[in-house]
């Protein structure tokens, strides 16, 4: 059985307690919320030390087995009733799942933790080149790349949008 996928926008700063209040109101068939997440390298006295972050702030995603309709008969008024959420994402009135490419592409970069992980790479000229993480091999949705932060800029589908967001890229060597 295929599953589906949702999103909620949140209030801000309120994903964990969304994703808290949709565990309580409904069974992991039903609703399984999860906040999808990027991992970024901060230097703290000179040791990279690694943390999480929300890669879509203001965002939580629920996973179903229910197609659209059903799910927001069953759920909507709950949904509704938490002063935390915003609404449903929709495509259009009648496309609220989140389009199998989207799913897919972020399926691809993340773990299973739904959270893309840091990646390594070199710079040979004015290329980047990914040799290990989720980013290997999918230099092409790479925009922008700020090797002091250690992040890259990355182009998604999201919702039908061009979203950018930023991952952690670490740039190990640079050659001409």
């Amino acid at each position: 059985m295929g599953m589906y996928w949702y999103i909620l926008f949140v209030k801000s700063g309120r994903e964990q307690r969304v994703q808290q209040y949709m565990n309580k109101i409904a069974d992991n068939e039903t609703a399984n919320p999860f906040i999808p997440l990027h991992e970024f390298l901060i230097k703290i006295s000179g040791v990279v030390k690694r943390e999480l972050k929300p890669l879509f702030p203001g965002y939580v995603f629920v996973e179903s087995v229910m197609p659209g309709d059903e799910f927001l008969k069953k759920l909507n008024s709950r949904i509704h009733s938490s002063s935390d959420i915003v609404k449903v994402l929709k495509y259009s009135d009648t496309e609220i799942e989140v389009r199998e490419s989207e799913k897919q592409m972020l399926l691809n970069l993340c773990n299973k933790r739904h959270c893309i992980e840091s990646s390594r790479g070199i710079i040979r000229g004015d290329r980047i080149y990914v040799t290990n993480g989720p980013l290997k091999g999918r230099e092409s949705i790479i925009r922008k790349i700020n090797r002091h932060k250690k992040q890259a800029l990355i182009e998604m589908d999201f919702m039908g949008d061009k979203r950018i967001v930023n991952v952690a890229l670490e740039i190990v060597e640079k050659v001409q």
